[in-house]
């Protein structure tokens, strides 16, 4: 298990590099159904870019905006939102696989 745990950092760590530095994050922020109409009004006034690219699933009764980003870290992911919103939101490092990676951590190389 240690194997493949090594092997997955250091894929992500290729990525990165890869990247010029930068990797993707999906930042989640929510916000309750009491909070809805501040947490746009945050993002349509301070962060005009930002709500181009979010996607929001209030609607469906999920008070959550989602958004993909690139960024050098989770904490310049974060800085993505309104500081209000940056409170409760994550920023959760995403990378893809290919089947030989997947292959690979099967095998522990």
């Amino acid at each position: 298990m240690r194997k493949i745990l090594f092997a997955l950092a250091a894929l992500v760590a290729v990525s990165a590099l890869a990247a010029g530095g930068k990797s993707k994050y999906l930042v989640i922020a929510p916000h309750s159904a009491e909070e809805c109409m501040a947490a746009l009004d945050d993002i349509d006034q301070h962060a005009r870019e930002v709500l181009k690219k979010i996607d929001w699933g209030c609607t469906a009764g999920d008070h959550t905006g989602y958004l993909t980003v690139e960024a050098s870290s989770e904490a310049d992911a974060l800085k993505m939102v309104p500081e209000r919103t940056r409170a409760r939101a994550k920023a959760v490092k995403l990378v893809h696989f290919t089947s030989e990676q997947i292959k690979q951590f099967h095998s522990g190389k």
